[in-house]
């Protein structure tokens, strides 16, 4: 089986995994991968389909002896050096792959949420990555990859996959969008003493349900992943994963948001021609990337859409 073959269709035809694919079929792969885009999810998919080419292995890669994975640990989701008798550490990995292979085959090492390593976790990674071992390929994923040091970005065959492709799979999330968008309505129609409290409490209902939805993608998501996780993943990582999870359903209904601001403001223009000014979907759109970016530094996630949102009713109410 060739790797578009072991991927969902909506992977099939990126120009990541054509370029990929070819790359395996020619053996010209390289040894640092770094895979990127908006969903882990994704990206996991095709790290499994490569890996079990390049181990030769039908079974689930995470569980072939020649193949290391790390993942960020604790509340804090980072990626330790940590010591050479430790779980779960760049450390080990690095010891794991210098060493001769298992099986006499190919090696594997799988970094995933690598934007979370610390700096010593970091340089260490780099080093491994200067000199690799003969017959090891290591894999980079994550949403992030600017977070990254700029030689491990440079040491890597950089392949994006598109957001595009992420669809959210909620039933209510066709109904969010259809309400946020009559929300926005009120908001450009003018608040008077009939509508405002429809457009307040609009606000918080629309908050509420946003993290509803958010908690029952993970939710499910979370079932699915945690059978396949190989036994020896401690709690910690669990808890990271799961974190890690959230986090990025969460930037991917944040974009899915600012999609619909911007289309709700291109209809709006072709509507009413010199009606809204550019600025409003500008300073909105401000708006949820500062919402987003407080987010990313742990701020209450309640709070922070709440902030978007009554952000929102200033701005928009002020462009009609």
């Amino acid at each position: 089986m060739n790797l578009s073959e072991a991927l969902p269709e909506a992977l099939r035809k990126t120009r990541a995994v054509e370029v990929l694919e070819r790359s395996l079929a020619n053996n010209r792969l390289g040894h640092g991968i770094l895979l990127h885009g908006e969903s882990l999810l994704g990206l996991e998919q095709i790290v499994k389909a490569i890996a079990s080419q390049l181990l030769e292995t039908e079974r689930a890669p995470y569980e072939h002896p020649d193949c290391f994975t790390l993942r960020p640990s604790g509340k804090a989701r980072m990626i330790r050096v940590g010591k050479s008798d430790e779980t779960n550490t760049m450390r080990q990995l690095v010891i794991n792959i210098q060493k001769s292979s298992n099986q006499g085959g190919r090696k594997v090492g799988i970094v995933f949420d690598a934007d979370r390593m610390n700096p010593a976790s970091a340089n260490a990674f780099l080093k491994t990555l200067e000199e690799p071992p003969a017959g090891t390929t290591l894999f980079l994923l994550t949403t992030r990859p600017y977070d990254l040091l700029d030689t491990i970005r440079s040491r890597c065959l950089n392949f994006r996959v598109p957001a595009a492709l992420d669809v959210v799979d909620h039933p209510d999330w066709q109904n969010w969008a259809r309400d946020y968008r009559e929300w926005l309505n009120r908001l450009i129609a003018g608040p008077n003493k009939k509508t405002v409290p429809h457009i307040i409490l609009g606000a918080y209902g629309l908050n509420a349900r946003f993290q509803s939805i958010l908690s029952e993608i993970t939710a499910e998501a979370w079932k699915e992943q945690k059978t396949a996780l190989p036994e020896n993943v401690t709690s910690e990582e669990k808890d990271a994963m799961e974190a890690g999870l959230s986090k990025g359903f969460r930037k991917q209904l944040l974009s899915e948001i600012e999609k619909m601001t911007a289309t709700y403001a291109r209809d709006l223009e072709k509507t009413n021609p010199g009606r809204l000014p550019a600025i409003a979907l500008d300073r909105a759109t401000d708006s949820l990337e500062k919402s987003a970016g407080l987010l990313e530094l742990n701020f209450n996630q309640a709070a922070a859409l709440e902030r978007f949102f009554l952000t929102s009713l200033r701005i928009w109410t002020a462009a009609r």
